[in-house]
């Protein structure tokens, strides 16, 4: 009996994680800003609602008065013939109020990548959320200036084989400078870069802050350890979740607002992540 009890309990505990989430907030300070800019930044949603058509959520995005959104990859699930309507919604009403800038994680490039397998999926997704507030990044860059302030942001899009399972590989800087070019130091620069592996490399091209997502917080975490596996099996990965600094640079990482195939947050709660920048 005590065994069915415990069973209920977890049951219980899983279904009411998978259906809040918190808002986390960070304040970054660079003598680049000239006056302070709040960013709130979206990823991992995997088709997943809060409340009724995602209003909990967009009632969360308003209330932190944004100047911008900066989607960093997967609003998706890369699924033949899985509808595409929540995410669309959810954009559309996002670009209703804010300019949203949209970088690519690895399920939106699965479906561009593979239209034997996917159709048209790519293209009616892409079609469906086409405003002239919605721009698109990928490997793609934009300078828009918010509060006298010129921020330049880019779009990472990198190809599968940096996704792979149980394999580490190097992203070169070259091949970083061949997507995205050079940038400009004298200004500040954000990088929507899905996959946070890759850190170091995202240093030395020069971006003053990366914004992450794909390792979902590790799904499961544990005092003092972490996130317990990546996406692509990596145990106890450095990079899961929350903000890292290394040589002046910046990393944040979202825990994600949805997840995918294993529907498991322990300890984990999914996030909104909002970004104060101020040279205060």
């Amino acid at each position: 009996m005590k065994y069915i009890i415990i069973l209920a309990i977890l049951c219980i505990y899983l279904y009411y994680e998978s259906r809040v989430f918190k808002t986390q907030s960070y304040v970054l300070k660079s003598d680049k800003i000239k006056e302070p800019i709040k960013i709130v930044m979206l990823a991992d949603l995997h088709n997943h609602v809060y409340g009724k058509e995602n209003d909990v959520l967009l009632e969360a995005i308003d209330k932190e008065k944004p100047d911008i959104i900066l989607v960093a990859g997967d609003l998706i699930v890369a699924k033949p013939n899985k509808k595409l309507d929540v995410p669309i919604a959810l954009v559309n009403k996002l670009t209703e109020k804010y300019p949203v800038y949209y970088g690519i994680g690895n399920h939106e490039y699965r479906l561009k990548i593979y239209p034997e397998q996917y159709k048209t999926m790519y293209e009616d997704y892409m079609g469906a959320i086409k405003s002239d507030n919605l721009h698109l990044l990928d490997n793609k860059h934009e300078k828009v200036v918010i509060k006298n302030t010129p921020l330049n942001i880019f779009g990472l899009e990198i190809e599968r084989e940096y996704y792979q399972r149980l394999v580490k590989k190097s992203l070169p800087i070259d091949y970083m400078d061949g997507l995205l070019g050079k940038i400009n130091q004298e200004e500040y620069n954000i990088l929507l870069a899905h996959n946070p592996q890759y850190f170091k490399s995202y240093i030395k091209w020069g971006a003053d802050l990366t914004l992450a997502g794909h390792i979902h917080g590790g799904l499961i975490r544990l005092p003092f350890l972490g996130g317990v596996a990546s996406p692509q099996v990596e145990f106890f990965p450095k990079y899961d979740g929350g903000m890292f600094q290394e040589d002046g640079k910046t990393m944040i990482i979202s825990r994600g607002l949805g997840t995918h195939t294993i529907n498991i947050r322990i300890n984990n709660r999914a996030e909104l992540v909002s970004i104060q920048l101020t040279n205060e």
